[in-house]
């Protein structure tokens, strides 16, 4: 390696001399190649004399401005050297070379001759995003990250270099080359020689320039960036995703200046807001010229850099001050692009860091908001007033502006707001809905508290007349904007005056029945009716009720009666407006021109007036309605709206009458005789219209149908008889009469439940189709969903024969059937057989016939074992009613039949039915229940196990498995699974090699048959496997990180590791794991896989002991092999299995477990929490963030003693979880489930249980929970520290996740700090740090400072 580097040495100094030898610019190309094909290999050495030379030779040629000295500093080559020479040059001889050459100076120079005249006229988009700071770029090794371009990309001609392309090439080689000098100026370790500290502080005093110099650097950086992103076609630039966090250092490094913030308003603010506008697509123009993952990170930079440089500078001159100057200027400066840069100020605005709690700072930011927005309104006013296109970008502007402040709950005056209408939502150009639905959700009062208001709600009202004049999407516009007007009134408490204004507008011109839709949608009742009873008391109700009474009748005043009526359900309202309301609507007569809306909502009335009413008055309102329900129900078509109100409102009466009033003859007689019109006449829309209502809503009719007639209504029993044709959506009509039985049987109604029982097995009984056809499947489904508590033994017994009776006999007839008939009948034979059930006719050959008829019920092995186990379940099922109870002579004579069948020879094709019912036969009989019972009976059925064991030995000593014999093969291992161990090793020894290579090939395959046969062989014949986990595991994994594929299904997996370690010893169950853990995996799909493996294979570990030898392995290795592993597994599948099994280790096998396995538990974690994959990860699966918090979780509880000296360790992996929970999180439900993992963790640490505290003990007087929170107080402050910091440098996180991080979490940590702790963090903290803490304390005093009772 040395001599390596000396040959790269001598090659570079030959290089270089070569390259200052020959001054000619036209072969400064070959010369550059020539360099550069060296360092592109060269890893540093330990003289650095060269690359001085090439630098300064470089810069040399760069300065000046000449035309060579241009082409120079444009060619990317230039700065690729440059790049090379930065990252191996010692920093304290390269400043000297930086300073003397004016590096300075040429950046600037080069950085404006790329941005060119052309970049300055491009096309412009939009945007918007949260605000997140990210830290400055970290030093990469530039042997990783420099790779080499092809040499026909580069081009020294100066034509070519201005081009748009050219300029891209230069500008990316150039910017990484000050990306590597910047990130080695970066020191993080104190162990660096001090010339290096001494020439990194040179290298940033070339950068310590003023804002207004800094802004020569940026300004074009910004240029070609929006030069990058307006590409028509995706180029394929590396380096592009640190332009702006390079920036960011440029500008962190600048000599700051009370006029920074000017500065940038004045000169950078227009080319920042434009292209931040771009990256987040405010104007949706789509696909971008970068990569996704680049837009992603510039945006964060860009918004880091606009919002501490910009936003928070403005807002704190503003508050302290009252100075909107530079607010001011980066509104002006911006209005050229005012379409993209006015939404993305105000969106910068609204999620910049703010100070949290107390009034001030709520007040101060409402404030804030409010000025920015004005100041944005005045500048738009001017813009649009002068019309054409930068008028219609000004109008854009202000559309974005008010959805993203309606979109955020921003507080702004009334005025702002009317302003905002009169210019533009009412303007002379046209209305503008979108704009009103905005501010009527930001602040209803605009339109509501003036005399100015109130003449702009009037002009819009008079807008919503005329709705069919309105374009389909300002239709739905208005709707909102009237139901949130609705809201608006509610908040002011004054209902009443909307519901006034309800009646004005919803009226139809020129019509007595017809409504204005706008003013009859369905929102909008549902809305009044919610806010009737929180925005009125009773009396304003009545009031209300009383002064629609007196107004001119019309259909309009029924409706609105109806709809304050559906929102009336407390008692004081009810008593007070009920009656009123229904008088009021009655009072306004029943018309034949009434629309069969109005009627509907007079019976919808009518019909909860009946529920809430006393008897008295049900008889009032029904003398009223009655004769018009009559000739309804008896004339209307059952498929109109007014009918089903009518069938509503009539069966209100009769419940209201049920048993002691005197209509409930006539109302029953009436919901009757409709219901039977209703079975006849009614189209399949509305029959499932009427029968949901009826089974969700009010159940009890059925009920009270059954009491009147003694028989269940055709319209419910048609949904349990037999149907013909297509079957789809029997499941569904039998679960829907299935929740009526269990509503009704909880009331006793017994006759209900035996009625439609009977019915329904009726119904299979009389079926013409057989089982030629599934016209059974709907009643079996019904009883499959029926309660067991409502089967009598009766009719178990007349339902099992009759299913009976539908077993196929002719071998024609069983085609027919499939796995899709059979599965819901042998569920429903289980079910009857799980209780008592002896039917008339009883025979085991029954069994064998249900067997004969599965041969052929499917091709496939799977399916066709399923419903051979159902079959092996039944006869279990029946065989132990046999054979468990008294032994009379029924159950004598079908065991003797059943042994007779048994002892028979079974035809070839019906093996697997033999097999499987001589298993469940001789299984059953020989429980311990049984035996007794059957020697007292003389009954001897020790000859069937000989049989079974001759049969099934057969069937696997037999070969050739494919087809049923396979499925015989299936069944035979299982039945000789219960048999003898050594007999059956002894009977099927030959045909191991044939099952192992059986076995293969079903796996190789994908049948999951491969894996029982698997099984088996490792029970019995383990040797036989070899290697037994040597086997392939492909599991493929999508992008969502669910298992869309495998090979094996995990259940199985899992009992197949159970097999092979049964009769294992511990040293053997090491060794699969070491092999296991070892061997290199060939892929991603097969790793999951093993990790499965190794997680079942570690639960049969459970207390092993730890090695006494560091050679051999033992768990504590096994664990640290796979916490090592953990940053480099890329999918929630495989890191999720993995943390399991980690946690296994640390919880269950906590013995074997050693301090090293403790510290790299928690080092892991903070690695995983600063890795870039694993965040980028996160933020599409946010569920993987609770294993990081188990294992430190697990630690603590069963490891605490070991953080005893170690608790530094600890507090890394807390303070990396923190800032990354506050980094990432979104108000999502996985959010703050994360949340409250981390503040549960850190409840555990600052107040311990006894059981954690518990494993070590100290002096006998001293309580151990209170030591060990003396001692996390010592350091669990600088979590607490960690939190102010993420604060002050991230956006604010949703107030559920802040608010359950600092009642669970922070709160506990102030409690156990001691005052020296306190004070550490003051002296710790910056200004706004204290700030922040001091708002903290101040919520823990009030909130949190006393737990418990």
């Amino acid at each position: 390696m040395k001599g390596h580097t000396m040959v790269g040495e001598a090659a570079l100094i030959g290089a270089v001399q070569a390259f200052n030898k020959d001054i000619e610019t036209e072969t400064l190309p070959e010369r550059l190649e020539n360099v550069w094909d060296i360092l592109s290999e060269y890893h540093g050495g330990n003289f650095h004399a060269a690359e001085e030379m090439l630098s300064r030779s470089l810069l040399k040629q760069m300065a000046g401005s000449t035309a060579s000295a241009e082409r120079v500093r444009r060619y990317s080559r230039t700065w690729n050297v440059l790049g090379a020479v930065f990252a191996h040059t010692p920093l304290f001889s390269l400043a000297k070379s930086l300073a003397d050459w004016k590096f300075i100076s040429i950046l600037q120079q080069t950085l404006k001759e790329l941005q060119g005249d052309e970049i300055e006229a491009r096309t412009q988009t939009n945007g918007t995003g949260d605000v997140e700071m990210t830290d400055a770029p970290a030093p990469e090794s530039p042997s990783t990250t420099r790779k080499r371009k092809r040499p026909d990309s580069l081009v020294f001609n100066i034509e070519s270099q201005r081009t748009t392309a050219g300029c891209l090439h230069t500008a990316e080689a150039l910017l990484e080359a000050l990306r590597i000098l910047l990130a080695r100026c970066e020191i993080k370790l104190n162990d660096e020689p001090p010339t290096h500290r001494m020439g990194a502080e040179h290298v940033k005093s070339l950068f310590s320039l003023s804002a207004t110099d800094a802004i020569g650097t940026l300004a074009p950086i910004l240029h070609l960036c929006l030069l990058a992103v307006d590409q028509m076609v995706l180029a394929p630039h590396r380096e592009l995703s640190s332009w702006l966090s390079t920036l960011n250092s440029v500008w962190g490094l600048h000599l700051q200046g009370p006029s920074d913030a000017s500065e940038v308003a004045t000169h950078l603010s227009h080319l920042a807001t434009r292209l931040l506008g771009k990256l987040t697509d405010v104007a949706d123009a789509g696909p971008l010229g970068i990569e996704s993952s680049t837009q992603e990170r510039w945006t964060r930079d860009l918004r880091r850099f606009l919002s501490r440089n910009l936003i928070l500078p403005t807002r704190a001159a503003f508050l302290n001050k009252g100075d909107k100057s530079i607010l001011q200027m980066a509104v002006e400066t911006s209005a050229a692009s005012s379409f993209l840069t006015f939404p993305v100020i105000f969106d910068l605005v609204g999620k910049s860091p703010r100070e949290f709690g107390g009034n001030t700072s709520i007040k101060d930011y409402e404030t804030w908001v409010q000025a920015v927005f004005d100041t944005i309104f005045a500048t738009s006013k001017t813009i649009y007033a002068s019309g054409g296109l930068k008028g219609r970008e000004a109008l854009t502007a202000v559309r974005r502006v008010m959805r993203m402040a309606a979109e955020r709950g921003a507080v702004l005056t009334a005025q702002s707001l009317r302003s905002v209408c009169k210019e533009y939502a009412l303007g002379p150009r046209g209305d503008d809905w979108s704009l009103l639905l905005s501010i009527v959700k930001l602040n209803p009062d605009a339109f509501l508290l003036s005399d100015d208001g109130k003449e702009l709600l009037d002009q819009i009202l008079e807008k919503t007349k005329s709705s069919n004049s309105l374009i389909q999407e300002d239709q739905e516009k208005a709707g909102q904007f009237i139901v949130l007007l609705a809201n608006g009134y509610a908040q002011a408490r004054d209902l009443s005056s909307f519901v006034k204004t309800w009646l004005k507008y919803l009226d139809f011109p020129k019509s007595e029945a017809k409504l204005e839709p706008l003013w009859a949608q369905k929102e909008l009742v549902d809305t009044v009716a919610r806010l009737v009873q929180s925005s009125l008391n009773a009396n304003q109700l009545a009031e209300l009720v009383a002064w629609l009474s007196e107004q001119e009748a019309s259909a309009a005043r029924v409706f609105i009666l109806a709809a304050l009526s559906s929102g009336v359900t407390r008692e004081e309202f009810v008593d007070a407006a009920n009656i009123k309301i229904f008088d009021a609507i009655m009072a306004q007569k029943v018309s034949k021109k009434d629309s069969a809306l109005i009627s509907a909502c007079r019976w919808s009335d009518a019909a909860r007036t009946l529920a809430e009413g006393t008897l008295e008055e049900a008889g009032q309102v029904w003398s009223q309605v009655g004769p018009y329900l009559k000739k309804t129900l008896k004339k209307s078509a059952v498929d109109e709206e007014d009918t089903f109100a009518a069938f509503k409102c009539c069966t209100a009466a009769w419940i209201a009458n049920y048993l002691e009033g005197s209509d409930e003859d006539e109302t029953a007689k009436l919901v009757c005789s409709f219901l039977a019109r209703l079975g006849e006449q009614a189209s399949s829309e509305s029959r499932e219209r009427y029968i949901s209502w009826i089974l969700e809503e009010e159940p009890r009719l059925v009920s009270m149908v059954v009491d009147k007639t003694g028989k269940v209504p055709d319209i419910i029993l048609s949904l349990v008889k037999p149907t013909t044709g297509d079957d789809s959506a029997g499941l569904g009509h039998a679960a829907t009469v299935g929740r009526v039985l269990l509503k009704e049987c909880d009331t006793g109604n017994q006759k209900l439940a035996d009625t439609l029982i009977d019915t329904v097995i009726k119904a299979i009984g009389e079926s013409k189709a057989g089982t030629s056809q599934q016209s059974t499947k709907d009643p079996v489904l019904f009883l499959l969903n029926a309660p067991m508590e409502t089967l009598s033994r009766s009719q178990r017994e007349a339902a099992m024969k009759t299913l009976i009776s539908h077993l196929p006999q002719a071998p024609k007839k069983e085609a027919t059937l499939g796995a899709e008939y059979w599965k819901p009948m042998l569920y429903l034979m289980i079910k009857l057989m799980e209780e008592p059930t002896f039917y008339d006719g009883m025979s085991f050959s029954h069994l064998e016939t249900i067997g004969r008829g599965l041969l052929s019920a499917t091709d496939d092995v799977s399916e066709a074992q399923c419903i051979f186990r159902l079959l092996h379940k039944l006869a279990v099922l029946t065989i132990r009613q046999m054979a468990s109870g008294n032994l009379d002579s029924r159950e004598k004579t079908y065991l003797s039949d059943a042994k007779a069948v048994l002892q028979g020879q079974a035809a070839e094709d019906d093996t697997v039915v033999r097999i499987v019912l001589l298993h469940a036969f001789f299984s059953t009989i020989q429980e311990p229940k049984t035996i007794p019972r059957l020697k007292k009976a003389d009954l001897d059925f020790s000859d069937l196990g000989d049989i079974l064991f001759q049969i099934a030995s057969s069937v696997v000593t037999a070969g050739k498995w494919r087809g049923k014999k396979l499925l015989a093969l299936l069944f035979a291992l299982d039945a000789l699974d219960c048999l003898g161990h050594d007999a059956v090793k002894r009977a099927i020894a030959s045909a191991v090699k044939s099952l192992l290579k059986t076995s293969n090939k079903l796996i190789d395959e994908g049948i999951q048959a491969g894996w029982a046969i698997r099984m088996f062989l490792a029970g019995h014949f383990l040797k036989a496997l070899e290697s037994p986990f040597k086997i392939k595991l492909d599991m493929e994994v999508s992008e969502q990180g669910e298992i869309t594929k495998c090979a094996i299904e995990v259940p199985v997996l899992r009992q197949y590791v159970d097999a092979v370690v049964r009769h294992a010893d511990e040293p053997t169950k090491l060794q699969y794991l070491k092999e296991l853990l070892l061997e290199d995996c060939p892929n991603q799909n097969e790793l999951l896989g093993r990790l499965l493996i190794t997680h079942q294979l570690v639960h049969h570990l459970k207390g092993s002991k730890p090695s006494s030898s560091s050679a051999d392995f033992d768990l504590a290795q096994a664990h640290s092999i796979l916490t090592k592993s953990l940053p480099s597994l890329t999918t929630p599948p495989h890191f999720i299995q993995t943390t399991k099994t980690i946690l296994t280790l640390l919880d269950q096998s906590s013995a074997s477990m050693k301090q090293f396995n403790i510290d790299l538990t928690l080092s892991r974690v903070s690695l995983l929490a600063n890795s870039s994959s694993y965040q980028s990860l996160l933020i599409s699966h946010p569920h993987i963030y609770q294993p990081l918090c188990s294992l430190i979780e697990t630690i603590i509880k069963r490891h605490r003693h070991r953080l005893e000296g170690h608790f530094h360790v600890l507090l890394s992996p807390l303070q990396d979880l923190l800032k990354l929970l506050l980094s990432k999180c979104q108000l999502t439900p996985a959010w703050e489930k994360n949340a409250q993992c981390l503040s549960r963790l850190l409840t555990l640490i600052c107040e311990p249980t006894a059981a954690t505290t518990a494993q070590t003990n100290h002096a006998a007087l001293e309580s151990e929970k209170d030591r060990v929170k003396r001692y996390a107080g010592q350091h669990m402050y600088l979590v607490l520290m960690q939190y102010v910091k993420c604060q002050l440098e991230y956006v604010a996180p949703p107030h559920a996740i802040k608010e359950t991080l600092e009642k669970g979490g922070m709160y506990a940590i102030i409690r156990i700090t001691s005052q020296e702790g306190l004070k550490i963090m003051s002296e710790g903290m910056d200004g706004g740090g204290r700030v922040v803490f001091k708002e903290l304390w101040r919520r823990w005093e009030r909130f949190g400072k006393w737990s418990g009772v």
